[in-house]
């Protein structure tokens, strides 16, 4: 797809929490210095007071211009989540009603991109997908990334398995990229804070060993499960004679009882536990960086963790699915499995394994990349964009599978 951008497009990129915020930044900055012109769009935890209300983050940033969409979300039950992307959809159909995007970017798989995307194919916006292809077969995320990348018209992919599953999925192959994650990007670009920044700031000492702990809602499971699942996971690590810094979870339905549980444990050991809403990009890469192993379910031990060869121990099914590098344990959600693994992630030998680790998912240029992309499309005419094919599979490939 070779084409030149004849006028100054509209880009609209939307982040609905700390996380992705961060993974966008180098792709935001890497767009400052095109012609294109690039609003930031924030919305769910962004806005919300229990996780951290970031809004102020991108704020201090001097992310300009910035729009933000607030789901109203009340609550963390299913029927809170639904209420919030009924609201988004209205509300992020006004702001494009407003705001005549060319493209919309959105990375990933978070139930806020329902409303941001499905309003975006209603208003004829083509879309730009980040990190579709994946597979995580224990959350709600699966099928929402699945479905954002079949509304979507450019895919940008972090793995050549993950490019062969969007084609798969029937998308033109010339409109799929293998870019690597772009998290790594911030490895490249974002130094950090030293060791004794960030002891000061969390109250730890990273002479020893401190495991870094994020677990989120296993969404496929039943709102009750978060609960006691938490509660084998805090246990664990209270049994543990290492100091925890835990980040809090998204806002997806359960995560109130996994900050509940985590919030007990630090009055339990406040010397020993620290939990915090969010540490910001400089904060969390600090983290990883100065850690002795992760713990618990989120992406980043996945997707980033390789590049500072930091053990992981991933926990359960949310990121069952996704081709896990050498540094990851896998684990159930099981006292007994987090405490044996926790010992091996952090024992001589298993670090002595990964010490040459190469991390799968790139090394760090991917916001340039997508950049390099977007300059070769047109987008005079949306039309080219949304109007999309569909790629058959010849009839022999399924021959040698069995369909039955």
């Amino acid at each position: 797809m070779k084409a030149l951008n004849l006028k100054r497009a509209h880009f609209g990129i939307v982040t609905t929490s700390r996380a992705d915020y961060g993974l966008l930044k180098p792709l935001w900055s890497e767009l400052q210095e095109t012609e294109f012109k690039t609003t930031m769009i924030a919305t769910g935890s962004h806005l919300m007071e229990a996780h951290g209300k970031t809004l102020s983050t991108i704020k201090a940033d001097d992310v300009t211009p910035l729009e933000s969409v607030d789901l109203m979300l009340a609550g963390d039950s299913e029927m809170d989540v639904c209420r919030a992307v009924a609201v988004g959809i209205e509300k992020f159909s006004e702001l494009y009603s407003s705001l005549k995007f060319d493209l919309l970017i959105v990375l990933g798989d978070r139930y806020e991109l329902i409303a941001a995307c499905n309003a975006a194919l209603i208003h004829k916006i083509p879309i730009a997908h980040l990190h579709g292809g994946e597979a995580t077969f224990g959350a709600l995320d699966e099928a929402i990334r699945h479905s954002v990348t079949k509304m979507a018209t450019l895919h940008f992919v972090s793995h050549e398995v993950y490019r062969r599953r969007v084609i798969q999925m029937g998308e033109s192959p010339d409109r799929v990229w293998n870019v690597g994650a772009i998290g790594l990007d911030n490895f490249r670009q974002v130094n950090g804070w030293t060791q004794n920044e960030l002891e000061q700031k969390t109250g730890l000492d990273f002479s020893q060993p401190v495991l870094l702990v994020t677990f989120h809602p296993v969404t496929l499971d039943s709102y009750q499960d978060a609960e006691a699942q938490a509660d084998e996971l805090v246990s664990a690590l209270e049994n543990l004679p290492y100091q925890v810094l835990a980040t809090l979870p998204n806002a997806d339905a359960g995560s109130q009882q996994i900050i509940q549980r985590l919030q007990v444990a630090h009055k339990l050991h406040p010397q020993r536990f620290t939990v915090v809403s969010s540490l910001g990009m400089e904060g969390y890469i600090s983290a990883m960086r100065y850690s002795s192993a992760m713990v618990g379910n989120s992406s980043s031990g996945i997707l980033e963790a390789a590049s500072f060869r930091l053990p992981v121990v991933n926990i359960g099914d949310r990121q069952a699915g996704r081709i896990q590098p050498g540094n990851v344990i896998q684990v159930e959600c099981q006292f007994e499995q987090i405490k044996e693994a926790v010992a091996k992630a952090l024992s001589k030998d298993f670090k002595a394994s990964i010490s040459s680790l190469v991390n799968p998912y790139g090394e760090g240029e991917t916001a340039k990349k997508i950049v390099a992309r977007l300059s070769e499309v047109s987008f005079e005419d949306k039309q080219v964009l949304l109007k999309k094919s569909f790629l058959d599979f010849p009839a022999d490939c399924f021959l040698k599978m069995d369909l039955s």
